[in-house]
Order: structure tokens, then sequence, then C-alpha cells
């Protein structure tokens, strides 16, 4: 009976230990956070990652209450991957720093209108992602984006 309990004890370990650190559900604190006006009224981000490659589905409530669904599947390789359900962007290019930290590089039209970083804290509870680039007027905006795991 121990054999069994210290084998299962090793494989959940195992399983965890092989999880990765992007992967999960991530929701928006607004209070945490420092976005440029106007902030969405709330943010869900569900996060399928691997060594190689992300899954993210969104969905956004804007500051109006109006419901943008977003979804991108990239390999981290540096080429540009298609993101739909926003208006303000086409595609993303993302790379792997290592295993908590995030790069991607988001254009409209060609154009890189934001550049960002992604990072995971080591106890994976937070989520913070840091961007700069400019707004739909052109203006430069900075913001940084902190959300907590489900």
């Amino acid at each position: 009976m121990k054999v069994r309990a210290v084998l299962c004890t090793i494989a959940l370990f195992v399983g965890l230990a092989a999880a990765d650190p992007f992967s999960g559900t991530w929701v928006l604190n607004l209070s945490k956070s420092k976005l440029p006006p106007p902030p969405p009224q709330s943010q869900t981000s569900h996060i399928k990652a691997s060594s190689k490659s992300i899954r993210i589905r969104e969905l956004v409530v804007n500051d109006k209450g109006e419901q943008m669904s977003i979804a991108v599947d990239a390999k981290f390789d540096g080429k540009d991957y298609p993101i739909t359900g926003s208006p303000f962007v086409d595609t993303v290019a993302y790379q792997r720093v290592d295993s908590y930290t995030l790069k991607g590089i988001v254009k409209k039209a060609g154009q890189v209108v934001t550049t960002e970083k992604a990072t995971v804290s080591p106890d994976g509870k937070t989520l913070t992602g840091s961007y700069s680039g400019t707004d739909l007027t052109g203006k430069q905006v900075t913001g940084v984006a902190v959300f907590e795991k489900q």
C-alpha cells in the first residue's frame, strides 16, 4: 500500500512539474493594474501553453460593456500569427524568453503597434503583462495588466 501511495505522489508531482506556468485561467485584477483610460470592465484569459506554442482565448468586456472574444494560436518562433476578434490588432509574434517569460510584437496591417512582455510569478499565481505602443489616435501608451490565476 505504501508503494502505491508513493507512486501516486510521484506521478502527481511529475504531472504538476510538467504543467506550463502560463497555462490556466487568468482574471484581470483592475486594482493592481495600471492601464491607460478607458480600462476594460473585465478580462478573462484562458491559456494553454507549452515550451513551443501558446493558445489564448480571451473574453474582454470594454468600458461600455461590449464583449470581445479574442483568440490566437502561435508558436514561439518569432513569426506572425493571426489574432481574431480584435478590431485593434491583426497578428502577434511571440518568443519564449524562459519558462516564466514571453515577449510579443503585435501588429495592425503589418505595422508594429505594441511590444509586450508577460511574466508569471515564481509561485504561479500572478501573470503580469507590460506593454508599450500606440493607441488608435497614434498617441504613445504604456500599461501594466496584472492577472490572478483562478
